[in-house]
């Protein structure tokens, strides 16, 4: 089986390697290095400055120079003498004194006293001139090197060996074979390793070298051997541990020295038996191979979609290294579709690794498990137990597990993926090599059912007991709309597998009644709720003034904010209270904007006047229809003094700007309202105006309610004067602010 090692080596060789390429295993072998601490007196070269190379340019020139006199030449104020003049700069004084001591302490000048009455360059100081480097000088400077004992290159050794993870060893013939002492050997490579303490470019160096101690270390490394299925011919990647990663330059020694290769694979090829006489028949996977490498190649060419077409690509293998089929498991599981059936007959460390991570990650699909008893890894078990049982979509059964089977579903394709045998060639012998072998369209309905009994066994009493007790916890809650429609609907999902495993009918049955039982209960709960609230809000809504706009909009958050906890529920529950804060915030809106007011036939025959009462800030309406009414009107008795005197109001006022005459448009109107009612037909005036701010004044209480299903709002001269009225105070108010 498949243990962590494996599968990170698998993961390290990946990208590079070819699905032709079959990885046999790995072994492990020994590399030596040694890892030695000097002491030597180092020299460490210094960039000069500006000073410095100004300064020693000037005494090269000149035998000897003052303070003064350099600081004349460089233009610094470094002298106090009034009577030419000249006053110290205190700042350009101490910048010229620090260039000089810095001189000093490189050994480069040298000066009369400390007032640096005279500073001449000194030997090394006109060395160093040349060079246009000062050199410092430390002494008992302590560093370490690091020497590749097995393929003596030492130039590179420090990169390889730094971190590598090793143990201490004994002097042996492969580590002794190096005199560590050999100065000129320890500069030939020490530019690699030390380039801040010995670098000829830079005129870094060391001498009188002293070995303090050396430490002689071994790192196990990893020979991974690769077998192209086609050629027969292998090749060798060396892994190392510490990196998780191939080394290029381990693996170059080993494949320059074959002999040493050729060994480490021998002792691979006698974990694996001989195939004994194969036929062509038997190599069919090659082509299946071939045919795979050419798709990956060629969506690696596209360049488009490639993780998404790889793992598709996957899915259709009908041959897979083992290794690969467990570090695709979770890529396979969640291609299918519905029920996963995963048996393994052997168990490892990582394949409960990968199982955790999987059961974890993919929550759409049931997930049924077998896996094998192991006395070792009786631990790891038990929590995998524990992790699954914490899920809502696996189950798992321990037991004594004889095949490999992995079952899937696709549209109707049930897949199975079985270990087989088949022959490897490797330089003309086949060894016996396992892949997982995937069947598509297999009827196994009658296993799948005998496997379903298997878990339903284990499993149905324990969940019926679980939800038994979930749905007795909330139905004896105190508040049952807290509870989510959603929760309840899972409550049995568990389950659900099992519906059709007759030798439990009863159980199940009881299940569903006792959730159907608590779905409703929540459902009425939840109802109760949005009712009580919807009473509470509409009674708000009742009260607030049109001067409230601030509370009408605290309102109006408070709903959406019921809505969404209440989501689960039938909308429609809010769509009347919503219909009617709609209206109201409407009504805040007109308050704001210039109206168009339609004027209905019985609002002129109570006030005649209406046009002087609405002023001319807003825009009246009248439709064909109202004059025709009103023209009826004054041959009655009762009605023709107030029809009369409508009459001569708009007369009056007709040629206003802010007056409008409107035939009826019967065709906007919904189909259920009668087309020739003399209301419905200044209704259709009204709907002309919908973009327009409309208000339709009318005392009739039928054509209120018509008018407001349409959403026009409908008012009386009560409320439309109280409307103009706080709208006629807000845009003073504004104008003050102003």
């Amino acid at each position: 089986m498949m243990n962590n090692l494996d599968y990170n080596i698998f993961k390290a060789i990946e990208q590079d390697k070819k699905l032709t390429e079959i990885y046999l295993g790995y072994q492990p072998f020994e590399w030596f290095f040694t890892k030695a601490k000097y002491s030597a007196t180092c020299t460490e070269a210094v960039e000069f400055t500006l000073f410095d190379k100004t300064i020693c340019g000037l005494l090269n020139i000149e035998e000897a120079l003052s303070f003064e006199q350099i600081g004349e030449v460089l233009g610094f104020n470094v002298e106090d003498n009034p009577l030419k003049n000249k006053y110290k700069d205190l700042a350009e004084s101490e910048i010229l004194r620090e260039a000089l001591q810095s001189l000093e302490e490189f050994d480069m000048i040298t000066t009369g006293d400390t007032s640096y009455s005279y500073c001449q360059l000194t030997d090394i100081g006109k060395e160093y001139f040349q060079k246009g480097k000062k050199f410092k000088v430390h002494t008992n400077k302590r560093f370490e090197l690091y020497f590749d004992n097995t393929n003596n290159d030492h130039s590179i050794a420090k990169e390889n060996f730094e971190f590598l993870k090793s143990v201490n060893t004994e002097e042996n013939s492969i580590n002794s074979r190096i005199n560590y002492e050999d100065e000129q050997l320890l500069k030939s490579f020490s530019e690699n390793q030390i380039p801040e303490i010995y670098n000829v470019e830079k005129m870094n160096s060391f001498k009188d070298s002293v070995l303090i101690e050396k430490e002689h270390k071994s790192a196990t490394l990893y020979a991974v051997f690769l077998v192209d299925a086609i050629s027969g011919k292998y090749r060798t990647l060396v892994y190392e541990e510490y990196s998780k990663s191939i080394n290029e330059y381990f693996s170059s020694y080993l494949n320059e020295n074959r002999i040493n290769a050729d060994n480490l694979f021998f002792q691979i090829l006698q974990k694996y038996s001989f195939y004994q006489n194969p036929t062509s028949d038997d190599y069919s996977y090659r082509e299946e191979l071939i045919k795979s490498q050419k798709e990956i190649e060629r969506i690696i060419a596209e360049n488009k979609n490639i993780s998404e077409k790889i793992a598709k690509n996957i899915n259709q293998l009908e041959f897979i290294e083992p290794f690969m089929f467990i570090d695709k498991l979770d890529t396979i599981i969640k291609n299918s579709e519905n029920e996963v059936w995963l048996m393994f007959n052997k168990v490892s460390g990582l394949l409960i690794e990968t199982l955790s991570k999987i059961i974890i990650d993919i929550k759409d699909k049931y997930l049924f498990i077998y896996l094998p008893v192991s006395v070792d890894l009786e631990t790891e078990l038990e929590e995998f137990k524990s992790k699954v049982s914490e899920t809502l979509n696996s189950y798992l059964i321990i037991g004594n597990i004889d095949e490999f089977n992995v079952i899937t579903e696709n549209s109707n394709n049930t897949s199975i993926y079985k270990k087989e045998i088949f022959p490897l060639e490797i330089n003309k012998k086949s060894i016996k090599y396992q892949f997982v072998k995937k069947y598509s369209n297999v009827d196994i309905k009658e296993h799948i059912d005998v496997f379903r009994r298997d878990f339903a066994d284990e499993y149905v009493e324990s969940i019926s007991n679980e939800i038994d007790s979930l749905i007795a916890e909330k139905i004896n809650s105190d508040d049952l709309s807290n509870y989510s429609i959603e929760e309840i609907e899972d409550i049995d999902f568990k389950i659900i597998p099992f519906n059709k495993v007759t030798e439990h009918d009863l159980i199940l049955s009881e299940i569903k009644e006792n959730k159907i039982a608590l779905l409703n209960a929540v459902k009425n709960a939840k109802n109760e709720k949005i009712e009580s609230f919807i009473t509470s809000m509409l009674e708000e809504l009742k009260s607030l003034e049109l001067s409230e706009e601030r509370k009408f909009k605290t309102l109006q958050s408070k709903i959406n904010k019921e809505k969404e906890k209440f989501k689960e529920i039938e909308s429609g529950l809010f769509l009347e209270l919503e219909k009617k804060f709609l209206l109201k915030e409407k009504e805040f809106e007109l308050i704001k904007k210039r109206k168009s007011i339609i004027i209905d036939t019985n609002i002129l025959i109570e006030e005649p006047k209406i046009i002087d009462i609405i002023g001319s800030l807003q825009n009246i309406i009248f439709s064909a229809k109202v004059i025709d009414e009103l023209d009826g009107l004054k041959n009655r008795s009762e009605t023709k003094e107030k029809a009369q005197e409508a009459i001569r109001e708009i007369r009056k006022h007709q040629k206003n700007r802010n007056i409008s005459f409107n035939t009826s448009k019967v065709d906007n109107l919904p189909d259920d309202l009668n087309k020739k009612s003399p209301d419905n037909m200044i209704l259709s005036v009204a709907l002309q105006y919908q973009k327009r701010n409309p208000i339709l004044l009318t005392n009739d209480k039928g054509l209120q309610i018509k008018a407001e299903m349409l959403e026009i709002p409908a008012k009386t001269i009560t409320e439309l004067t109280s409307l103009l009225s706080l709208s006629k105070r807000n845009r003073t108010n504004n104008r003050k602010k102003r």
